[in-house]
């Protein structure tokens, strides 16, 4: 059986992984998107107002076989096991894939997320080489 954390290495989308020769070179960032804003009192101090808060994330791949993306829907919300892991305090509520097990190191929580929203794709080949590249912007629904 492979090590959970070299499974970890790839992702998937709507419960189907993508092949590890599409993505022999990946990187995942994580961003918090959220309706929140600065405000000034009449001191000048400053107070953050937030109303909610969500995920944002961007894949680049590539790899040595096209990914199997062209035929998702990108008008409808899908599930993405991502590759990437986070860290939390101990405690804290996540919602993370279920077939990699996070582990607790160093007094914090390490998993993969399972995140469900929308997806945006760009794909591109580099026919000399025989790579295939994509990017992959998702935002939390």
């Amino acid at each position: 059986m492979a090590n959970v954390h070299e499974y970890a290495l790839t992702l998937g989308i709507d419960g189907t992984l993508i092949p590890i020769k599409a993505v022999v070179k990946l990187t995942q960032t994580y961003e918090r998107a959220g309706g929140r804003n600065l405000l000034r009192m009449r001191s000048g101090r400053g107070v953050m107002q937030s109303r909610w808060e969500k995920i944002r994330s961007d894949i680049a791949a590539t790899g040595w076989m096209p990914a199997p993306l062209a035929a998702l829907d990108q008008t409808a919300p899908h599930v993405l096991d991502c590759a990437a892991p986070r860290a939390v305090p101990i405690g804290t509520v996540v919602s993370e894939r279920p077939d990699i097990p996070g582990v607790v190191r160093n007094g914090m929580y390490y998993y993969w997320p399972r995140l469900t929203g929308f997806i945006t794709i760009a794909e591109n080949t580099d026919i000399r080489s025989a790579s295939w590249g994509w990017n992959l912007h998702f935002e939390e629904q």
